[in-house]
């Protein structure tokens, strides 16, 4: 019983500050440096303020989503901009820890699987922020860059948000949780 009363006073907590707009705007930011330097995913902040603001479940998404690609775009800005000098300092380092040959297979990757490789990372619980430098570094388009992470990262917030809005009904919850499960399979498919 004391355990749950503790848990309980956390997710109050917890709800009382995603309910402020500064927690909004904390979300968006995260959202954009998530996507080129956070290595924790956005994902339980917009459950928090979805929880906190079920009526705006949408907008929290939308913002989610837009915050999240202009950081995407930074992130692939950043790869293009130091694509250029990567392999003279790969070069500088022993080859052990350079790995050339697996900058070579991202290259390679970028080249046959881009548009998937964009959308597996925009979408799927994998590090967007490296799809996105690596985007850059592979000459990736940023125009196709762009729309496929509006789309990915669109979607996965939008079941997010949706599940956070429809926590209290399960059918909605599933349906949800299985329309996820099956765009990654089907990226993941894609890929092979």
């Amino acid at each position: 019983m004391l355990l749950w009363r503790l848990i309980k006073q956390q997710y109050d907590f917890i709800i009382r500050v995603a309910a402020t707009k500064l927690a909004v705007s904390g979300l968006y930011i995260f959202a954009a440096l998530e996507s080129i330097i956070i290595p924790i995913p956005a994902d339980p902040l917009l459950v928090a303020t979805v929880l906190a603001r079920p009526r705006r479940w949408r907008q929290l998404a939308l913002g989610c989503t837009i915050a999240s690609v202009i950081g995407g775009v930074g992130g692939w800005a950043l790869g293009a901009f130091f694509s250029p000098y990567l392999y003279e300092w790969l070069a500088m380092l022993p080859e052990r820890l350079a790995a050339p040959t697996a900058f070579t297979a991202v290259e390679a990757g970028f080249a046959k699987f881009g548009i998937f490789l964009v959308f597996l990372g925009a979408f799927s619980p994998l590090p967007y922020k490296v799809i996105a430098v690596s985007a850059g570094i592979g000459g990736f388009g940023l125009l196709p860059f762009i729309v496929t992470s509006i789309i990915g990262r669109g979607l996965r917030f939008a079941i997010v948000a949706g599940i956070a809005k429809n926590n209290g009904n399960p059918k909605v919850v599933v349906l949800l949780v299985t329309i996820l499960v099956c765009l990654f399979a089907g990226a993941l498919w894609l890929i092979k």
